[in-house]
């Protein structure tokens, strides 16, 4: 039986579209022998830190990426009919090889919100791809990713074209990536299935000597958690369970599947499936961690380090609330600058104060630690 390890994997952090816990995702994934694991959530990095320290308790290799939602142009958020234009998403995996493509993979993530954000969508173009692919592997992704797409719409002319750009930029670090899940039969109305389109793929992958690999497109853990997703997804769309026309997966093999039934349905493709360890082995071990971020705070110029100015601030307060500092104050004040000092958050100390000070002196009265207006008569 090949090793494998799952590089398309969405939990709860696909909000009202993935289920996945991570702590269970983990276990399974570990119970089952497997090596390493990636997050791919859609638009978002939210979970990245949580599916880290959970993979380091387990002992599993954590791969951190993301499925993006690409657009041709980030900036334009006004779809006329009139003018021929269409709101036109694709699915895109991208996953981070090292530190600088965990940067650039965050780059993404940031700029899909501040730029091309759309109803409830951060969107990325190729534009920002080119600008920030390095350290990263791409692949083709799922059925709803552009080549699939154009594939599936009879037009391979225009799906080699698309392959050749990811080729030019990525070169050994593209993949094509092969799903099967039951009920994907006819895709938009097409004729085409999922497995028709796997077949095209396939005949690309060797045409241009590209290397395939396997992956399950997973949104929970077990194959009967597929009825409370199928909920979830009720609530994400604002539909209810009895209208059958609304938007539902077409089965239930959305889940973690095992090494065991990736080899039984990938059987015919078994070098696709060692290609995924491939991809585990290009990845380095990232470790997230960081210091406190927190804005840069301003010193005045006697004042060469942040706990020497909040000590000096502290001390001033005391003066002018109590007049004489006794010893038991004294005492009391340097166990409370001494824990804040440690713990490193002396930076935001100073800033809450400096909101507070600045609050007092435009006429804002602090109640309970509420802000209101105190109006001056």
């Amino acid at each position: 039986m090949q090793d494998f390890c799952h590089l398309h994997c969405h939990t709860q952090y696909s909000l009202l579209d993935g289920a996945s816990d991570i702590d269970l995702l983990m276990a399974k994934a570990v119970a089952d022998g497997q090596q390493a694991i990636a997050l791919t959530d859609h638009g978002n990095m939210f979970g990245a830190f949580k599916f880290v320290k959970a993979a380091k308790k387990k002992g599993i290799k954590p791969i951190i990426g993301c499925e993006f939602y690409i657009v041709e142009n980030r900036w334009i958020k006004s779809f006329e009919k009139s003018k021929g234009l269409k709101d036109e998403r694709f699915h895109q995996l991208l996953l981070a090889k090292n530190e600088k493509g965990y940067r650039n993979l965050s780059k993404l993530c940031s700029l899909g919100y501040t730029e091309g954000m759309y109803g409830k969508f951060p969107r990325i173009d190729k534009e920002l791809i080119a600008q920030y692919h390095e350290g990263l592997i791409a692949t083709s992704c799922c059925i709803g990713a552009e080549i699939p797409q154009a594939i599936a719409s009879g037009n391979n002319e225009k799906a080699e074209k698309l392959l050749k750009w990811w080729l030019d930029l990525f070169g050994e670090d593209f993949y094509i990536e092969l799903q099967r899940h039951r009920g994907i039969d006819h895709i938009d109305g097409s004729l085409m299935s999922q497995e028709d389109v796997n077949q095209v793929l396939l005949i690309f992958a060797k045409k241009y000597n590209v290397k395939t690999i396997v992956t399950n497109d997973v949104h929970y853990v077990e194959e009967e958690d597929a009825m409370p997703h199928d909920v979830l997804l009720c609530v994400n769309t604002g539909s209810l369970m009895s209208d059958a026309n609304r938007f539902k997966f077409p089965s239930s093999d959305f889940y973690l599947k095992t090494k065991e039934e990736i080899n039984h349905l990938f059987g015919d493709v078994p070098n696709a499936i060692e290609n995924t360890m491939e991809i585990a082995s290009k990845v380095d071990l990232l470790q997230l961690t960081r210091d406190i971020l927190l804005p840069a705070f301003p010193l005045p110029p006697e004042f060469q380090t942040q706990d020497a100015y909040l000590r000096h601030l502290t001390y001033e307060g005391a003066r002018r609330k109590y007049g004489h500092i006794t010893r038991e104050l004294e005492d009391r004040l340097n166990f409370e600058l001494d824990t804040i000092i440690k713990s490193g958050y002396p930076g935001y100390f100073l800033i809450v104060q400096d909101f507070t000070t600045s609050a007092r002196q435009m006429g804002v009265r602090l109640c309970g630690g509420v802000l209101s207006w105190h109006h001056q008569h």
